[in-house]
């Protein structure tokens, strides 16, 4: 949303932008309608929880939709909110794009009529994405991933470990537990758990910890004080602290394809309520939902989901790449590879 926002206002600089987000999208000269942390969430428990909130959110939108005043609406993932978004706009003759629509690959193909329903076109992050909705009538354009432009200085970047507490010919191993509250209380005391088995047959591997939000900082330096753990909690220059990494271990996300795209292979983990895996696991279509793994066409990565999730588990794949340096090369050249798909 932020690069949307900031090219769209190079292109119209004259031309007021209104929507939902953060911080990073009001300094981008966006007027925040509601915040988008407040409504965020992953799962289908989680949403309720929430719902005060994004029905809030959802109103805000609806009621700033006049004719006549907007010129056009931009949606950007988020399918559940949006799709109610743009129907909206639709009614009431209001021109829909729709950038990074619901990965309809993986979920409903009746999601892609609804969206023709209300879409003038759409701009798709894969190939393939875009030979689908055109299928159902959606002018989809392939446009790349975004990643590969906000990661271009970074992508052969000489890596600066001490800058983060590490050495140079230390291993180091990335924890990304997520970013939202959730996740981070699902999945941290997870990852410190298996942080010590690893550190128990690798002794000298350190430990960093990307801080998504300053919002986050709290809750992540209270459970890795209480673990006892040695980890490094990393503020900023990110991109920079990835490159420096031996590998990772990361909730399911774009942070997933974010650390194979700087040749930094993760493990792949996620655990939700059990309710949303139920209902998650009859409407998926696909057998892997790490996108390093989607993207290269075959699950070259370890998948830890729901039961095999633990941090016995995630000490085990761990292990599996660092025993094997030569393993763990052939590991980082795959994630290199997916640069040009």
């Amino acid at each position: 949303a932020v690069r949307v926002a900031r090219e769209f206002r190079k292109r119209f600089p004259g031309v007021p932008m209104v929507g939902i987000g953060g911080p990073r999208l009001e300094a981008e000269g966006v007027k925040l309608l509601s915040d988008y942390g407040k409504i965020s969430v992953m799962g289908f428990t989680e949403v309720l929880s929430h719902l005060s909130a994004i029905r809030e959110a959802l109103a805000a939108a609806k009621e700033r939709l006049r004719p006549g005043d907007v010129g056009a609406v931009v949606l950007i993932d988020f399918p559940e909110f949006n799709f109610r978004v743009g129907i909206a706009a639709r009614e009431r003759g209001i021109p829909v794009i729709y950038y990074i629509p619901p990965q309809l690959w993986a979920w409903r193909t009746g999601r892609a009529r609804t969206i023709a329903r209300f879409a003038r076109g759409a701009v798709v992050l894969f190939p393939f994405e875009e030979t689908l909705l055109r299928e159902y009538g959606v002018n989809a354009v392939f446009a790349g991933h975004p990643l590969l432009d906000e990661l271009e200085p970074w992508l052969d970047a000489e890596p600066e470990p001490e800058r983060f507490g590490m050495g140079r010919e230390e291993t180091a191993v990335g924890l990304l537990p997520g970013s939202r509250p959730g996740e981070i209380s699902r999945h941290l005391p997870i990852l410190l758990a298996a942080a010590r088995l690893i550190l128990e047959r690798f002794p000298g591997v350190r430990f960093a910890l990307p801080v998504a939000s300053s919002t986050l900082r709290e809750p992540l330096e209270r459970g890795v004080a209480g673990s006892g753990i040695p980890v490094t909690l990393v503020d900023s220059d990110r991109p920079l602290m990835f490159r420096g990494l031996t590998a990772a271990v990361s909730v399911s996300g774009t942070a997933t394809l974010e650390l194979a795209l700087l040749g930094v292979p993760p493990v792949i983990v996620y655990r939700a309520s059990w309710i949303s895996y139920g209902i998650g696991r009859l409407l998926a279509r696909v057998d892997r939902i790490g996108l390093p793994n989607i993207v290269a066409g075959e699950g070259f990565l370890p998948e830890l989901i729901q039961d095999d999730c633990t941090p016995e588990r995630i000490a085990g794949a761990m292990s599996f790449f660092l025993e094997d340096p030569g393993r763990l090369a052939g590991l980082r050249d795959r994630c290199l590879s997916l640069r040009d798909r």
